[in-house]
């Protein structure tokens, strides 16, 4: 298979050959489509590269190599548009059907297009972000406001639990948003109360729960429902984590330019970091031993 080839040999390609591994892994359904001519162009190389590059994973040229790829990209369109055998025996079968309930939760989101994008604009206009959510969903919030602040958002992550609730109420001010993130692995009045409070003080709310019915979700201007509804009756994240990455994505397209502005700025200051590996040693064993008071 081309992408295991791809992987097995790709710390040892020179720079041009790994361009064009990256451009087949990530676009392999257009790469089916492209003559070596094509690719080429695509890609910024000449046509005789495409050619070294697929014999270099061993094949006799670029038409062999297209022909796996034409192979691989039928076999996942058959894939995708084939409904699990939740009869089938074994592991695979229930694997099967669990990958359908995911693709229907997932295309159940696209009935939330106006409130998505209504949602995007007021992250956008917001002076600050602060992102509440419980234990069983911080985690899920933290990385989400990574993302934000990567674009650009001033984002606050924050617990609902009464100390940092009494905190976040302090800090809130008109014109930042308060958005809420309730999982519904159980009733979450805590974030309610907190949208309750911020909406006293005439700050916009925000809640992505996976239930109408939640506190959350009766307390928030705006309530984005993330389908949760599993065979085994748990609820399931999946849906919120798409939706919190439609979001995003949205938020990137209503102001590109300031977006790459932004994602700029963050990858000069990881260049930064990783200068300062040249000038700084770091501590050897002795040295942490020191620290410690140890011999």
């Amino acid at each position: 298979m081309f992408r295991k080839r791809i992987q097995e040999r790709y710390d040892d390609l020179s720079p041009r050959f790994r361009t064009l591994a990256e451009f087949i892994l990530e676009n392999t359904l257009d790469v089916g489509f492209l003559t070596a001519t094509e690719l080429a162009r695509r890609v910024g190389v000449d046509p005789a590269t495409v050619v070294r590059f697929s014999q270099e994973l061993g094949y006799s040229g670029y038409r062999e190599l297209s022909r796996e790829i034409k192979h691989y990209i039928n076999q996942e369109l058959a894939l995708r548009y084939q409904k699990g055998n939740p009869e089938a025996d074994g592991l695979s079968g229930h694997v099967a059907m669990l990958a359908d309930e995911v693709s229907d939760r997932v295309l159940d989101l696209k009935a939330d297009a106006d409130q998505i994008a209504l949602v995007a604009q007021q992250i956008h206009d917001a002076k600050r972000v602060f992102i509440a959510s419980k234990n069983d969903g911080f985690g899920l919030a933290s990385m989400w406001s990574t993302y934000l602040s990567i674009s650009g958002v001033e984002v606050y992550t924050v617990r609902s639990d009464t100390a940092q609730a009494a905190l976040l109420l302090r800090d809130l001010k008109k014109g930042d948003l308060l958005l809420a993130l309730s999982l519904g692995i159980d009733t979450d009045v805590e974030t309610g109360y907190i949208l309750s409070a911020a909406n006293e003080r005439e700050v916009k709310t925000i809640s992505i729960t996976n239930s109408p019915t939640l506190l959350p979700a009766r307390e928030a201007d705006i309530n984005l429902l993330a389908p949760a509804r599993t065979h085994s009756g748990y609820p399931s994240f999946d849906s919120m984590v798409t939706l919190l990455s439609l979001i995003w994505q949205t938020l990137i397209s209503i102001d590109a330019e300031g977006t790459q502005h932004h994602i700029q700025q963050t990858f000069d200051a990881l260049n930064t970091l990783v200068a300062q590996r040249d000038k700084i040693p770091s501590y050897d064993v002795a040295a942490l031993q020191r620290l410690w008071g140890q011999k």
